[in-house]
């Protein structure tokens, strides 16, 4: 098969590889489209040559694993996941096959393409695990009490997830973006939208909060964001979550920080950096469980994926990474792999 594969020179170039053989609980995919993440690019430049990149694939069941439960895959069925990128020389999603633990996987639904379900997988991995594992907030169906969250950067792949499962759960969202995002954010939720680039943004948030935000998810968390996040809560604190680790210079203890990583939903101990992570079953159920769910929430329209950019295939690959290093792109960008 063909993939996208990390040079000595650190670049990325289509190689010839092996097709993956599924472990027993694992399944097999003849992928169609492919989504990057800025996990990519960082993991792939820290990474050794020989590995395959690419965290989100969306692909055709060809082959189940000895124990995988025939009543719950069936081959032919496309189906969106989520893997770990950039660690192995025969799996990744920037493939024309891949393979990954058929239960934290989620099946298209029709309303949905394979191209925008691409969009998916870690964005909304992310916020699950932000919200529901990290947060403790309720799970649908159940609602919360109208609470008030801050989703800073709601304009962001994983922005746009936290204010459409912030809403689900209950709470009302306030939400910083350029202008001409406003609309978009609006139609997913947000009941409060200020650009983040205007020196009263806290001031107006705070304003139309009753500065009562006692909840947040910073979906940039680098250069001076988290800081930034802390001051839109209410005096007493609260609980704020990132998507990065640097925790340090935080100005204000009685805001609760702390970071959330969502490859630990894989079902696998892991060290990402120098960190050691232990395998969390907690945190894979809870993916399992929002796997499952996805089909429904997004075959009924309660959940939307993002709008996309499709700019190639795997040959693209370097090329996505520099646009997305640039951040000249507004959009998901996404590869046509098997189409």
């Amino acid at each position: 098969m063909k993939a996208s594969v990390v040079q000595a020179d650190g670049s990325i170039k289509v190689e010839e590889k092996p097709i993956p053989k599924p472990e027993a609980d694992e399944i097999l995919l003849r992928v169609i489209t492919a989504g990057q993440n800025p996990t990519d690019w960082k993991t792939a430049a820290k990474a050794k040559a020989g590995v395959i990149v690419g965290c989100d694939a969306v692909g055709e069941v060809v082959e189940l694993g000895s124990d995988v439960p025939a009543s719950e895959v069936k081959k032919g069925e496309v189906r969106f996941v989520f893997i770990r990128g950039s660690t192995r020389e025969d799996n990744g999603a920037f493939a024309e096959y891949a393979t990954t633990r058929w239960d934290l996987t989620s099946v298209v639904p029709s309303n949905i393409t394979p191209r925008q379900a691409a969009s998916i997988p870690i964005p909304y991995c992310t916020a699950v695990q932000s919200l529901f594992q990290n947060l403790k907030l309720p799970q649908y169906p159940e609602k919360a009490n109208g609470e008030w969250i801050i989703v800073y950067s709601g304009a962001s792949a994983v922005g746009q997830f936290v204010i459409q499962l912030a809403k689900l759960a209950g709470l009302r969202v306030a939400t910083t973006a350029s202008e001409y995002r406003w609309p978009t954010l609006k139609a997913l939720g947000a009941d409060v939208v200020a650009d983040y680039k205007d020196p009263d943004v806290v001031k107006k948030i705070k304003e139309a909060t009753g500065d009562q935000i006692q909840y947040g998810v910073d979906c940039i968390s680098e250069q001076g964001t988290i800081q930034k996040t802390q001051e839109f809560f209410r005096p007493e604190g609260g609980r704020l979550i990132t998507t990065l680790f640097d925790l340090s210079g935080l100005p204000r203890p009685e805001v609760k920080t702390e970071f959330c990583l969502a490859y630990i939903c894989l079902g696998k101990e892991l060290t990402y950096d120098t960190t050691f992570f232990p395998y969390s079953e907690e945190d894979t159920k809870l993916w399992a469980k929002w796997c499952k769910l996805a089909t429904t929430l997004f075959g009924e329209g309660k959940l939307k994926p993002s709008d996309i950019d499709v700019i190639g295939g795997l040959d693209k690959v370097q090329d996505g990474f520099e646009l997305m290093k640039s951040g000249k792109h507004s959009k998901k960008i996404v590869y046509s792999i098997g189409e």
